[in-house]
């Protein structure tokens, strides 16, 4: 049987999602960037200014910064999920594995003001994704794996973490 990781499945969509908006947001700009500059290259002097803050005006639309901050945020959220299937599934003891998240996801500071918030989400989290892994791959460990990483990413959220 073929175990499908909705999780990380889920997160490498969204990261996907925002890659297109990004790159369909560059391409209108550099379409807006063609279009201008022909238009600047036939007005007179005078025109230019108003040409400028015309394209300008258009460009802000796209928010292009915006899809860049949701961009790096799916980045980082799928290289967070992605690291933490890598080490549940390459660690053997649940131990090592919570240890080795909780260094991954958090910072020493967050650690110690947080240790038993972390090891309360972590640990169901490795054990849920470990059954899910190697024994029991349905939808109620699915809906652990879920619940415990949700709560993974409402402390990283609480500590002010983008995810």
């Amino acid at each position: 049987m073929v175990r499908r990781h909705h999780l990380i499945e889920e997160s490498k969509a969204e990261l996907d999602v925002a890659y297109d908006e990004v790159k369909h947001a560059e391409q209108a700009i550099m379409a807006l960037e063609q279009e201008y500059n022909e238009r600047i290259q036939k007005a007179n002097g005078s025109d230019v200014a108003a040409l400028m803050a015309e394209k300008e005006a258009r460009q802000e639309k796209y928010n292009l910064e915006h899809l860049y901050a949701l961009q790096t945020v799916a980045v980082e959220r799928f290289a967070k999920v992605s690291a933490a299937f890598t080490i549940v599934a390459s660690v053997e003891d649940d131990e090592v594995a919570v240890d080795l998240l909780r260094n991954i996801l958090f910072t020493p500071q967050e650690i110690r003001e947080n240790k038993l918030a972390i090891d309360g989400a972590l640990k169901p989290f490795v054990a849920g994704l470990r059954s899910y892994m190697r024994e029991d791959s349905n939808q109620d460990t699915d809906k652990k794996v879920r619940e415990s990483w949700a709560a993974v990413e409402g402390i990283l959220r609480h500590l002010g973490r983008d995810i």
